[in-house]
């Protein structure tokens, strides 16, 4: 039996629709006393990160070095000219980073979900599984 801070993912939701997939992430969110108002903050960190152009960034600071696997390297997400992706993740309130970090677990994008999966184990000792396929 999966204990309390266990995340399933179910990778068929990754080629759903960006809504199908709010509302999945959002229900896990919420599954954990995430309210509506750090749901809505994860829509502005959102635009925080289109409007700089930020996205294949590492915002919540974990990449992939070069083979080593995954390790936290905070200074990798400044997006040009100077905006600091990471920064301004840390500067969130706690929920909301765990609800950014827990949206990133279901997008289609391998770097957002390892660099989730990471930020979740490691920051807010989460368990993350992936449902298996039928």
């Amino acid at each position: 039996m999966a204990d309390e801070k266990t995340i399933v993912v179910d990778p068929s939701l990754y080629g759903k629709t960006a809504a199908e997939k709010t509302a999945a992430a959002n229900k896990v969110a919420k599954k954990f006393g995430i309210s509506d108002e750090s749901l809505a903050q994860v829509e502005d960190f959102k635009k925080q990160l289109t409007d700089h152009n930020a996205w294949d960034l590492p915002f919540m600071g974990y990449v992939d070095e070069d083979g080593y696997g995954y390790a936290y390297v905070p200074d990798k997400a400044i997006a040009p000219p100077n905006w600091d992706a990471h920064a301004a993740f840390k500067a969130l309130p706690y929920d909301v980073q765990t609800a950014f970090a827990i949206r990133m677990l279901f997008t289609h994008r391998d770097v957002d979900r390892y660099g989730a999966t990471m930020f979740l184990h490691y920051e807010r000792n989460f368990a993350i599984e992936t449902k298996d396929e039928d």
